[in-house]
């Protein structure tokens, strides 16, 4: 058995009202030009609330979503935030196949901009540990002025920067030329924020209404004076079944959205054997005994057989309903390969709950780091979970939630 490596809700964000009168001469950057569009969601827990969820987030893909970022960090001198739901839906949205992923990071003045890099970095390394491999990975810097902080651009500049400099990803400067149209930018790709409209429609009927390819969100603005590359154009947008989504539009191929990110096109990525994507079978539960249990998925098995030999990346996330606060929680994987009797079961996370989950609907959701292992053909792999209750009362039962799920994506051996 070998282990391997492989390659808050917005407010006031774009220039709100209606869509602005254009007169006179078509500036060259507002003619229409035969582009590719590709289209994009940012999306945070505020989505999730409106009832966002792994099956959606495949949906979204299939739908035409090309990349998307999930709100991760937002540090200042209030406290941080960390959200709870972006190690699982960023990972969903891997899983389903959306080929660009970013996480978000809302800056603030008033904290040191290495404290809130240094916190937007440990907390991708926690709940997406596979960023730094992942090729198309990239940050977005959210830059905003809020009533309680107008936020100067050059924090915004400064993070960015620093985030490349410590992560090797490339940021997006999201920053509207409604806030930010004369301030000064850097030279980081810029994402601009502009609604003409609110109207809940197809986010590709919203671009279309917008002014698509030529709508006003397509405007060289900042210093240095540059054409965005990405048009936030509507907060309002429907994306499969979600509904209030912020949808965004890139001008250009994923060969062009790769060389901005400073990434390779989705085309070069290694061989898929097989994949499976799963949650959990209805009405499993779980004993708070601190004993390991398999998890039995939606097709009855507690476990995933190899159809042939490869290295296979591995990925859970346990959403278990009736925690308590100080409930410890881990989840191990468990390989058993043909013709051994003793199987590897290597713990993949475990966390203390730290948190009354009631204050958040009862959820309290565990990811595990993407983990690859090279396995013989015919290997078994199961997912098992155990919970050493906090309060020693071993009778209490939990079942798990509709978030639980596991990803197992099976990739040829090189040569």
């Amino acid at each position: 058995m070998k282990f391997v490596q492989l390659l808050s809700r917005r407010f006031g964000k774009g220039d709100s009202g209606t869509a602005p009168t254009i007169s006179g001469t078509i500036p060259e950057e507002m003619r229409e030009v035969p582009y590719v569009t590709l289209y994009g969601w940012d999306a945070s827990d505020y989505d999730v609330d409106r009832g966002l969820t792994v099956d959606r987030i495949r949906e979204a893909r299939a739908a035409g979503i090309d990349f998307m970022t999930y709100k991760g960090t937002e540090q200042s001198v209030g406290g941080t935030f960390h959200s709870q739901y972006y190690g699982l839906m960023l990972t969903a949205a891997k899983d389903a196949g959306i080929p660009f992923l970013g996480m978000y990071v809302v800056v603030h003045s008033g904290v040191s901009i290495e404290d809130q890099v240094r916190t937007a970095i440990d907390y991708a390394d926690r709940h997406t540990s596979w960023w730094r491999d992942y090729d198309r990975f990239f940050w977005q810097i959210d830059l905003e002025r809020w009533p309680t902080d107008d936020v100067p651009s050059r924090v915004g500049v400064e993070a960015a920067r620093e985030l490349q400099a410590r992560s090797g990803k490339v940021a997006v400067m999201y920053a509207s030329r409604g806030q930010y149209g004369s301030d000064e930018l850097g030279d980081h790709p810029r994402w601009n924020a502009n609604y003409p409209y609110r109207v809940a429609e197809h986010f590709k009927a919203a671009y279309a209404r917008a002014g698509g390819d030529s709508g006003p969100g397509w405007v060289r603005y900042g210093r240095p004076e540059m054409m965005p590359r990405i048009w936030q154009y509507t907060d309002s947008a429907i994306i499969g079944r979600q509904h209030t989504c912020d949808a965004d539009a890139f001008r250009g191929t994923a060969e062009d959205f790769a060389e901005m990110i400073g990434a390779r096109a989705p085309e070069g990525d290694d061989e898929v054997i097989a994949k499976f994507i799963s949650g959990t079978y209805r009405d499993v539960t779980l004993d708070a005994t601190d004993a390991f249990h398999a998890i039995r998925w939606e097709d009855g098995e507690y476990h995933w057989t190899l159809p042939e030999a490869g290295i296979v990346g591995v990925q859970a996330t346990v959403d278990l309903r009736g925690l308590q606060r100080d409930d410890l929680v881990r989840v191990r994987a468990e390989y058993l390969e043909p013709g051994h009797p003793e199987s590897d079961t290597p713990l993949l996370t475990q966390e203390l709950v730290s948190i009354n989950p009631d204050t958040a609907g009862g959820v309290f959701v565990v990811s595990t780091p993407d983990v690859n292992i090279e396995l013989p053909e015919h290997s078994q792999i199961r997912i098992q979970v155990a919970v050493r209750p906090g309060d020693g009362d071993t009778t209490r039962r939990l079942s798990y939630g509709d978030l639980t799920r596991v990803s197992m994506v099976l990739f040829r051996l090189p040569g």
